[in-house]
Order: structure tokens, then C-alpha cells, then sequence
């Protein structure tokens, strides 16, 4: 997955506001629970130092997302008083969590939004009689999304109509075409169909040979939406279970071939960290469940996680890494120098420590010594 929708949020420097909160409207009195967990996470903020108008600037957007129906949860950065992003979680947050801090941690929110997969999604249905077959009238509600992430943040969702004796006589040709349509204008790598069952397989049918190739049919109807939520949302979610984008998986391919050969990629978060200090990572790796540590000493002001001086780093310079945890550390430096990132599976990929890299240039076969600190 790309990361650039996040450069805003470093653009201007911290110190920052991280906020993940559970705004799920899932039980009988969501509002009154919502209130109660902005309540505590402003709390949570002063209690830490962070500004009045920072954190009232996080309160002005915490818990706001009414029009979101079912489970989710919502990330918030803020710096010097105003909100530099708010993002919508497809699954709440196992707790709330409220962080004044140098860098703030955005691990959270990426790996909720990884694997990144470019789709339309298309339900055929009945607008006359819901229980019969065929039916007078047919429509087709279709959608573009990129999964997961737009499970709680959909765009516009498309209607195509027309009577069912029509079907067979070039409507079906006529939906199928937009569907397409909607596919090549967004990047979907796949379309996944649902409804009805021979209406459904018309379109299919009717799709050419590319697009039937990348087409998943499903038994779901997925039709309406919750409010907020996207088109058949758990058929995508079971059609989406386990895989990655196909641009990620011939990464993962080069990734494995490299390391074989030990040229172009390295694992481990010590190397992984001195790839990123040269701007030398084009592609991040990552284990899920996390497993590399939670942080690393970072010296004020230095421009280094505990390696060698910046001049020790020759042509190549240093990347600034500020206070924080390791993966705060990690996605800031992600973002900064251009990096992806893949999420992985561990049973998938293992990664020593859960880290990868593959590197965009041959670079100094040293790895730089870092400091992991210790505990107890």
C-alpha cells in the first residue's frame, strides 16, 4: 500500500495528539458511551501536557462520525491545535489509546488499512417483488473501494435499471459494460459480483475475457448497505480473506528471490533501520501479528535510532527519527522517504523480527549498531 495520504501529517511538525478510539454504534446507547470515551481520551491528553487547543481540537472531531452505522473505530492526529488527520477504522480499537507525543504512532492505522485491494462490487436485485423469480424490474448497485478501508468510508454508489425481459436483450450487456466501465477508470484489480442468481451470471457472462478472469461471483446479496458502510461488505470481506493486492504479491515474490540471493533486500530491524537513515528502502515489509519491539531510545534531537553519528553514514546522510515507539519511528520514515509497505502474514513470511525491506540501490554492506532498551 501507498502511504502518501499521510505526509500531512508531518508537514508541519509536532509535538502531536494520537488518539484511536472505538465509536462503534453498535449498542443500545452508543452516544452516551462515545461521549464517555472522548471524555476519558481528553482527559487522557491533558493529564499527559498536550495544549487546550489541541486537545479541544480532538474533542471537536472525536466520536463525530454518526453517520457510520455498526463496529468501527476512528484514529485522530492533531499538532498545534488544529486536527492533520482523522481517519475511519474498519474495526474499533482493542482500547482506547491517547498519546502526547514526538511522533506519533500511525502503525495502528496502516495496518488496518493494508491489504489495499482496488475492487468494484456489483449486486443485482428486485425493485418489485423480492421474493420472485423473475422479477418485473431488475437493478444493479455498484461500487469502487479500496479494501478494507473503504468498508467504513464508501464512495458513490451507482444504480443501472431496466425490466427484466430486457435482460437477455442487451441490458445485461449494457450493465456489464459499466461495471467495466467503473473497473478500468479505478485500478480494480477485481470484481465481485452478488444477487440474484441468474441475473448475476448474465453479467458475468457478459464481461470480457479480462475482467471474467478477475471476477469473483458470491451467493450474498449485500443490498442496501448499512448507512455508511460498503456495498456487500461481508462478501468482500470473505472473498478478500488471506490475500493481498496483486502488485504486493509479486513484491513479496522479488522480496523471497532476493533474499535467497542476499542482494537487494534485508530483514531485521537494525538493517531495516539503516535502509531507511539512506532513503535506501523502496518497499517495507511487515509481520502481522507485530512482533519486533515496542521502542527504541531515540537521544534528543539526535538525527539517528542509537546508530552511528550522521557522518558515520558517509553520501548517503541520515534520515531525523524523533521520540517514540519503533513503529512510529519506522512508518514516519516510510512516509518521509517515499517507501510502501506490505503487511505479511507471519505464518506467510516469517521476517526477523518482523521487519523487511527491499532496497531501491546496492548500498555499504555495514549494519549500523542500535540500542534496544532494556527492560527491568
Amino acid at each position: 500500500m501507498e502511504l502518501a495520504f499521510l505526509n500531512a501529517v508531518y508537514a508541519n511538525g509536532g509535538p502531536y495528539v494520537c488518539a484511536y478510539l472505538d465509536t462503534s454504534r453498535d449498542t443500545e446507547d452508543p452516544d452516551r458511551g462515545i461521549a464517555l470515551r472522548r471524555r476519558q481520551v481528553c482527559e487522557a491528553l491533558v493529564e499527559q501536557g498536550a495544549d487546550a487547543a489541541t486537545v479541544a481540537a480532538v474533542a471537536g472531531v472525536a466520536g463525530r462520525d454518526q453517520e457510520i452505522a455498526g463496529r468501527h473505530g476512528q484514529a485522530i492526529v492533531a499538532a498545534r491545535g488544529r486536527v492533520v488527520l482523522t481517519e475511519e477504522l474498519p474495526e474499533p480499537p482493542v482500547r482506547d489509546e491517547a498519546a502526547f507525543t514526538a511522533v506519533p504512532d500511525l502503525m495502528p492505522l496502516v495496518v488496518q488499512y493494508a491489504p489495499g485491494i482496488r475492487y468494484v462490487a456489483a449486486t443485482v436485485h428486485s425493485l418489485t417483488l423480492p421474493h420472485a423469480e423473475p422479477a418485473d424490474e431488475l437493478e444493479v448497485a455498484c461500487q469502487a473501494g479500496v479494501w478494507p478501508s473503504s468498508a467504513v468510508a464508501p464512495g458513490d454508489c451507482r444504480r443501472m435499471r431496466g425490466p427484466t425481459v430486457s435482460w437477455l436483450n442487451g441490458a445485461g450487456q449494457e450493465a456489464a459494460d459499466g461495471i467495466a466501465g467503473l473497473a478500468r477508470s479505478t485500478g480494480a484489480e477485481a470484481i465481485v459480483l452478488g444477487g440474484i442468481t441468474w441475473a448475476r451470471n448474465v453479467l458475468a457472462d457478459n464481461l470480457s475475457a479480462r475482467w471474467r478472469r478477475r471476477t469473483v461471483t458470491c451467493d450474498g446479496d449485500g443490498y442496501p448497505a448499512p448507512q455508511g458502510r460498503a456495498l456487500m461488505e461481508e462478501e468482500l470481506s470473505a472473498a478478500f480473506e488471506g490475500q493481498m493486492c496483486g502488485a504486493d504479491r509479486a513484491r513479496v515474490g522479488l522480496f523471497r528471490a532476493r533474499r535467497t540471493s542476499r542482494h537487494g533486500a534485508v530483514e531485521g530491524l537494525s538493517d531495516v533501520v539503516a535502509a531507511l537513515q539512506r532513503s535506501q528502502a523502496g518497499t517495507l515489509l511487515l509481520n502481522v501479528p507485530l512482533g519486533f519491539p515496542a521502542e527504541l531510545r531515540v537521544g534528543a534531537g539526535a538525527t539517528r535510532i542509537g546508530g552511528p553519528p550522521a557522518a558515520d553514514l558517509g553520501p548517503y546522510g541520515a534520515l531525523g527519527f524523533g521520540e517514540g515507539p519503533a513503529g512510529a519511528a519506522v512508518i514516519r520514515a516510510a512516509v518521509r522517504t517515499g517507501a510502501g509497505l506490505i503487511v505479511v502474514p507471519q505464518d506467510q513470511l516469517p521476517l526477523t523480527d518482523g521487519l523487511g525491506a527491499l532496497l531501491r540501490y546496492a548500498g555499504p554492506e555495514r549494519t549500523p549498531h542500535f540500542h534496544r532498551p532494556s527492560h527491568g
